[in-house]
C-alpha cells in the first residue's frame, strides 16, 4: 500500500510541472505577437546614397579693383628769354670761334726751271768719282739721292735707291756735298728747293 501511495504523488507532481511549463509557453507566445511592429502601408521608406558627393558650393566672383585715377600734371607755361644785344653776341663769336691764321707770305715760290734743274744734276754727276777698288772691279750702277739746296748750298743729303755698296753710296752723298753748282736765277734766289738726282757709275 505503502508503494502504490508515492507512485501517485509522483504522478501528481509530474502533471503540475507539465501544467506549468505549457502554461510559460503559452504566455511566451502571447507576448511575442504582441511586440511585433504594425507596418503601415501609406508611409514610405526614402533611402539616402551615402556614394554621392556633398554639393560643391559656386565660387564667388571675385571683383578687381578699378586703378585710381592719376592727376594730370600742371602745365607750367615758360618764361620768356630775354634776347641779348647784337653787341654781346658779337663778342661772344669773337671768343669762342677761332680766326684763322693771317697768311704767311713766302719768298721764292717760284720754281726752278728745267735748265737749272739739269745744270745743278750735271755739277753732282761731274763730281763723283769710282773708288779705286770698284774701278778694279769694273762695277757699273747708278744711286738716287736727294737733297735741299738755298743759295747753292745744298742740305739735308740722303739716299733715295742704293746701290747695295757701302762705298759706292757714300761717294754718291759725297757728290752732293763737293759739287760746284751754278748761279740761281734771280726768281729763286733765298728760296729752298728739293733736288732728286741719279749718281751714275761706270768705268771709262
Amino acid at each position: 500500500m505503502a508503494n502504490s501511495r508515492y507512485q501517485f504523488q509522483a504522478l501528481g507532481l509530474a502533471a503540475v510541472i507539465e501544467f506549468g511549463l505549457l502554461a510559460g509557453a503559452a504566455f511566451a507566445l502571447t507576448s511575442t505577437s504582441s511586440m511585433k511592429p504594425v507596418l503601415s502601408g501609406s508611409e514610405t521608406i526614402t533611402l539616402v546614397s551615402q556614394d554621392q558627393p556633398p554639393p560643391v558650393p559656386k565660387p564667388k566672383p571675385q571683383v578687381q579693383p578699378q586703378p585710381k585715377a592719376q592727376p594730370k600734371p600742371q602745365v607750367v607755361p615758360e618764361e620768356p628769354k630775354p634776347e641779348l644785344p647784337q653787341v654781346a653776341e658779337a663778342q661772344a663769336n669773337a671768343f669762342t670761334e677761332p680766326t684763322p691764321p693771317p697768311p704767311v707770305a713766302v719768298a721764292g715760290n717760284a720754281e726752278p726751271s728745267a735748265e737749272y734743274a739739269a745744270k745743278v744734276r750735271a755739277a753732282v754727276q761731274a763730281a763723283q768719282f769710282l773708288p779705286p777698288a770698284a774701278y778694279s772691279l769694273h762695277y757699273t750702277g747708278r744711286v738716287k739721292v736727294e737733297f735741299h739746296m738755298r743759295d747753292k748750298v745744298p742740305s739735308a743729303v740722303r739716299l733715295l735707291v742704293g746701290s747695295g755698296i757701302g762705298m759706292i753710296d757714300r761717294v754718291a752723298l759725297q757728290s752732293v756735298q763737293n759739287a760746284k753748282y751754278p748761279e740761281p736765277p734771280p726768281e729763286i734766289q733765298g728760296s729752298d728747293h728739293v733736288y732728286q738726282v741719279w749718281v751714275e757709275f761706270s768705268r771709262e
